[in-house]
């Protein structure tokens, strides 16, 4: 198996309760709030089922993404923990093998809904055979990626 060499980023749901309207600390230490969700940059190179596993043993997932303005958050917290826009795993994945290009269905590691994308140009394409997987930080678009 292949093993692309990128960072990844999860995002957590912690019970947040009273927290939100009390205006304590919504995260542990670490991670980065935005929206309802707790964010954190793991700079460990993993292929992609072993980054989603390790994010589970955290009782989080890989990063899903919802909008242009989460993207940015996302974007903004690997820049800040490593300089640069570096290559970075998503929860994002599809697990039917026929389907090719914008035909392809879709998901996020988290079950939330795949309401929300940045393909970078031509993407997604399965260079190089089969991508399932997603990596940001493509001059802020995503990309295929990995073999599964």
């Amino acid at each position: 198996m292949a093993m692309l060499t990128v960072l990844l980023l999860l995002s957590a749901a912690f019970a947040l309760g009273d927290a939100i309207s009390s205006g304590i600390r919504l995260c542990p230490s670490g991670w980065a709030y935005y929206g309802s969700r707790c964010f954190m940059f793991v700079k460990t190179a993993r292929n992609w089922p072993e980054a989603e596993r390790h994010c589970i043993s955290l009782g989080a997932n890989l990063a899903s993404v919802h909008s242009s303005e989460e993207n940015q958050f996302l974007q903004d917290v690997v820049s800040s923990k490593t300089g640069s826009f570096t290559a970075t795993w998503l929860g994002g994945f599809d697990t039917i093998p026929g389907l090719v290009g914008k035909d392809r269905l879709w998901f996020w590691s988290d079950g939330a809904d795949f309401d929300y994308q940045n393909w970078n140009q031509g993407e997604p394409n399965n260079n190089g055979g089969r991508e399932p997987c997603i990596v940001m930080n493509f001059g802020g678009t995503v990309n295929t990626a990995g073999k599964i």
